[in-house]
């Protein structure tokens, strides 16, 4: 997985198109207050329990005092939001009424945001916020301006600052003229921190040993978070209860752990978030109070993919992206294994094994696949990789002894077992090619047991008899697959264990080898944590969806009604959506595979949300780009690791066909998209695939017609910019873009651009980093202003008129959308989704 490493500065210097002379310079802003926590929820705000929590009575100042004449009643024929709404019409004696809510805290100082649905011709509506003390003493009454309602249901908003002793916030509809209906009350701070929209506790490192009673015991990483430590976590296998939960600080997940010979766990982590950790390796010795931090193997490298146990105690891992191996020890500390990278350019140390058996040490590598033997885990390492594998991206996972190595062959981690028997002599290795078994799950093989290997295949647990060469099946029903293999030898007979994730947690399996028979034990207890976000993103219900990064699942979240909060799984990291009709679209990663859902039938894996594409067989791996272009689906993907050429895919709803147009780019990753007067448009960026540098020196904008295939590629107005991101469609009715820390204008019905300004030059970052396809977003607002996020930085509103700049929040954000009531939404902290009313 990446570290999201982002450059803003151009190769060379950008001329300013004479058009955007007049254009003003951004304009800063002190970082904000702190948001708001949490949504302000107005009790039976749709009116679902009749008027309780409401007030009537006449239109004036302050909080009306209740009035039978003026009361309203609730209705079931119309409504927005759930099965009712409100009647309130003006009598002869009672020509104005109006309606409070029951009031919530509020704190002087803040502005405040409420928004009503309304319906009614010839009404006249006006929204207010009454702001009170403690006492309940009325401080001051603001709202919108009194309005017309028509026919259709329509919003009315109000706006206003709390003043000093505010202790609580009402809103109140007035209304005149005719009766109107209400629905859907709702209030809101300017900025709001929504917290956590995914969150549970994932597992992908995992290794077993025994506690300091010297009970066997699981142990689990847990993944955390942008500032959220993950944590080591033991089960007693026995009964299934948490005996440690340490944090790993510093660390923000990890995908491997092993257990030393003397008994020690360890742990090789990833933190691609804080360049001053980076990937770490940890130690905890069973029955300490906590987790020894022993440092980076290698300055520099985000991950430690892999750790594997080497002789008296010592550990082997392999990292990324500097490609190299180490060894540590706890009388010797770090050295290095190999050259660095071990083999190059390849920038992946993925997976590492150790036989000692022959004493030598393998690295699997990618992104163009190589399975490296160092004796005695030395210097000197020889490339034992048949060549008819040469096309393979990864050599995923690794497991050795006995004089054989077991190597998992794949590009996700599901792939193809490859077994070869090893002699090794001074720094001389031969291996031969024993077998190699087709669709094997991940993590591939287990340990040697009696002469043997266990691999998962489809549901079934087989077994590689060495010597007969042959495999049969020797259970079925794991409730999930294992993250890793282990075996404990101290009972009658072998028993294989390993522990995966459910979607209600982990799970901890025991296979007895001699008679099939699978436990498991669903530990409680185990912590939580929250997911990062990204791709946040509108949906047709009007709710917003954002994913899990890494781990997957899907948080719903309804503008200003957090109580109604909801998460799903079952589909997988997300890397660009869309939506047509009543339909969203997620394009997951990894295989860039499609998915479909309509939230207006209930969510059920595999059936709502269901595959409708797949780009896997096309080497395509992120579906970055989506958009709606006329009723078809268009995405635009990155290439899959060590590759470079993205593709343009359109999928057809009335059809369900799905037509890929690959390296339509030439060599670029197609990363954002925009549908303009039938034509598509398309944001590049020249990186490709992680583990591969780019051939090509600058980004495009690609052009293509979806009834003709026809497709052609627009300079850019400056030179060297890399990436073309956030593509929108503005209120002028052309495009704009980022390019870096350029916007671009680019006008179709002249084929120009007709923009080209620098807006935050202080963004300049050195020009190794990758940018990350998520590094900026556009969209156009309700009110006619450029919005956008750009390099985990700002948060910004663009004048289309002037092209002015205005940073709105400072901090580290990523992705944006907008509600139907124009209110943006954003990620912050890496796992925070925030709400900023603009």
């Amino acid at each position: 997985m990446s570290a999201r490493r982002v450059r803003t500065a151009p190769l060379l210097a950008a001329a300013v198109l004479a058009v955007c002379a007049l254009v003003g310079p951004a304009q800063g802003a002190a970082r904000a207050a702190p948001a708001d926590p949490g949504d302000l929820l107005i009790g039976n705000h749709s009116f679902e329990s009749g008027t309780d929590g409401w007030t009537f009575g006449r239109a004036g100042k302050g909080i009306p005092r209740p009035d039978p004449a003026c009361h309203g009643t609730t209705v079931t024929d119309r409504h927005t939001d759930g099965a009712a709404s409100l009647r309130l019409s003006p009598a002869a004696d009672c020509p104005a009424p109006a309606a409070v809510a029951d009031p919530v805290d509020a704190h002087a100082g803040t502005t405040y945001h409420a928004f009503l649905q309304v319906s009614g011709p010839q009404a006249s509506t006006r929204l207010r916020l009454v702001f009170a003390a403690a006492d309940g003493t009325v401080l001051d009454v603001s709202g919108g301006p009194a309005s017309s309602a028509g026919a259709a249901w329509s919003t009315v908003s109000a706006a206003a600052t709390a003043p000093t002793g505010t202790a609580t916030v009402a809103v109140r509809l007035d209304v005149a003229k005719a009766t109107v209906w209400a629905d859907d009350a709702l209030i809101t701070a300017t900025d709001t921190d929504l917290g956590s929209q995914v969150g549970k506790a994932s597992i992908n490192a995992t290794t077993f040993g025994v506690d300091g009673a010297g009970v066997r015991t699981a142990y689990l990483v847990v993944t955390g978070a942008s500032n959220w430590d993950a944590h080591l976590v033991g089960i007693t296998e026995a009964t299934g209860e948490v005996s440690v939960d340490l944090p790993l600080t510093g660390a923000t997940g990890a995908w491997n752990a092993t257990t030393a010979t003397d008994g020690s766990i360890y742990v090789g982590s990833y933190n691609f978030d804080d360049t001053t950790k980076n990937g770490r390796l940890y130690r905890y010795v069973p029955g300490a109070a906590s987790v020894q931090d022993l440092g980076q193997p290698i300055e520099g490298d985000t991950f430690v993919w892999d750790v594997t146990a080497g002789p008296d105690g010592s550990v082997y891992g392999g990292t990324y992206p500097s490609g190299g191996a180490f060894r540590y020890s706890p009388a010797d500390g770090f050295r290095q294994v190999g050259d660095r990278p071990v083999i190059a350019p390849e920038q992946y140390v993925r997976s590492v094994a150790y036989d000692p058996t022959n004493d030598v040490m393998y690295a699997g590598i990618g992104s163009h696949a190589h399975l490296m033997a160092c004796p005695g885990g030395g210097t000197h390492c020889t490339d034992i990789l048949p060549a008819e594998y040469a096309a393979e991206e990864f050599t995923y996972s690794l497991e050795a002894g006995g004089g054989y190595v077991f190597a998992n062959l794949s590009d996700t981690g599901d792939g193809h077992l490859l077994i070869m028997k090893v002699t090794a002599s001074g720094d001389t290795v031969t291996a031969t090619k024993v077998t190699d078994i087709p669709k094997v799950r991940y993590p591939g093989a287990s340990p040697v047991v009696d002469g043997g290997v266990y691999y998962l295949s489809g549901s079934k647990l087989m077994r590689y008899d060495l010597a007969a060469g042959t495999s049969a099946a020797v259970a079925s029903g794991l409730p999930a697959a294992g993250r890793s293999w282990s075996v404990d030898t101290s009972g009658p007979a072998p028993v294989l264990e390993a522990a995966g994730n459910t979607s209600t947690g982990p799970v901890v399996m025991r296979v007895d080898t001699a008679s099939g028979e699978v436990s498991s034990q669903r530990p409680a207890g185990v912590p939580a944590a929250p997911t990062n976000l990204q791709t946040p993103l509108l949906g047709p219900d009007g709710k917003i969806y954002t994913s899990g990064f890494l781990s997957g699942g899907t948080g719903v979240y309804t503008p200003m009604r957090s109580d109604a909060d909801v998460q799903y799984t079952g589909v997988p990291q997300v890397e660009g959506a869309a939506v047509i009709g009543d339909t969203m679209y997620f394009g997951g990663y990894p295989g860039a595979n499609i998915y479909a859902y309509r939230p207006s039938q209930p969510w059920k894996s595999g059936t709502n949300p269901v595959k409708v594409c797949s780009l896997t067989d096309q080497d395509q791996d992120r579906p970055y780009g989506m958009v709606n272009a006329g009723g078809t689906l268009v995405i635009g993907t990155e290439a899959g690791y060590g590759k470079l050429t993205g593709a343009l895919a359109v999928y057809d709803p009335a059809t369900g066909s799905c037509v890929t147009h690959p390296d339509i780019a030439h060599d670029r990753t197609v990363a954002s998209l925009a549908y303009l007067d039938g034509m598509v448009y398309g944001g590049t960026s020249i990186w490709g695939g992680l583990g591969v540098e780019p051939s090509q020196q600058e980004a495009v904008l690609l052009a293509y017609d979806p009834k003709t295939g026809a497709h052609h590629e627009i300079a850019l107005p400056s030179r060297g910019l890399r990436t073309v991101l956030g593509l929108t469609v503005g209120p002028d009715h052309r495009l704009w873009m980022i390019a870096e820390d350029h916007v671009l204008v680019y006008d179709p019905s002249s084929g120009r651009f007709v923009a080209d300004q620098r807006i935050f030059p202080e963004l300049d970052v050195p020009g190794a980093d990758l940018i990350d396809a998520h590094d900026a977003y556009l969209l156009t607002g309700a009110d006619g202003a450029i919005y956008g996020t750009i390099h985990g930085r700002y948060v910004f509103r663009l004048d289309p008129r002037t092209m002015h700049a205005t940073v709105l929040r400072e901090g580290t954000v990523e992705g944006l959308t907008a509600d139907r009531y124009g209110n943006l939404y954003y990620v912050q902290d890496g796992y925070r989704l925030h709400r900023l009313v603009p």
